[in-house]
């Protein structure tokens, strides 16, 4: 056997043992939007034993997608379907991103606060976001539905460069406030 064909043998093997883990979806979901889904993920970095997680969080996002040719600002169902796909999955990063960050942060016993210091914690993060302004408000409400700057910008009507500004500013806020731990970079 050459080392190419040993290369090729190792990739369906590969393929074979992630399509056995995935979980299924007949009679649930059509088969293309599952392919789609699995599909977006590996292009947004997921890792082959991520994937099984990664769609079984797209597939919620997607079962509630209602398709609407006359709200789509002429997109088609698919490209919709990739942006609420997308979307779904970078949060999904965004909260690995926090979490590792935390564990970074806190070291590995990171998980083990009390029930009393999360209710803290809470009261801290809610009481610096209820001291935005309106705009940081809808930024940070637009981060956590994992819109990117640009989606964010184009339904609050500004720039981009506008909303990143918006960004460094809560960064800094948070920051001051000792919460920056929880944000990702």
């Amino acid at each position: 056997m050459t080392p190419r064909s040993a290369r090729r043998g190792k990739k369906v093997h590969e393929r074979k043992v992630i399509k056995m883990n995935m979980p299924k979806y007949d009679g649930v979901l059509e088969q293309w939007k599952v392919d789609l889904v699995i599909h977006r993920a590996k292009l947004l970095g997921f890792r082959p034993h991520e994937l099984p997680d990664a769609l079984q969080e797209a597939v919620i996002v997607v079962l509630d997608f209602q398709y609407d040719p006359n709200h789509a600002n002429g997109a088609a169902e698919r490209t919709a379907l990739i942006t609420v796909i997308d979307n779904r999955l970078r949060k999904m990063n965004r909260s690995a991103t926090r979490y590792r960050a935390h564990v970074e942060r806190f070291g590995l016993n990171a998980t083990e606060f009390s029930r009393d210091e999360v209710d803290f914690c809470a009261m801290d993060v809610a009481s610096a976001v209820a001291d935005l302004t309106e705009r940081e408000q809808s930024v940070c409400r637009g981060l956590s539905e994992g819109f990117s700057k640009a989606q964010i910008a184009r339904k609050l009507g500004c720039g981009w460069h506008t909303v990143a500004r918006v960004i460094h500013r809560l960064r800094d806020r948070f920051k001051e406030l000792g919460l920056d731990g929880w944000m990702c970079k």
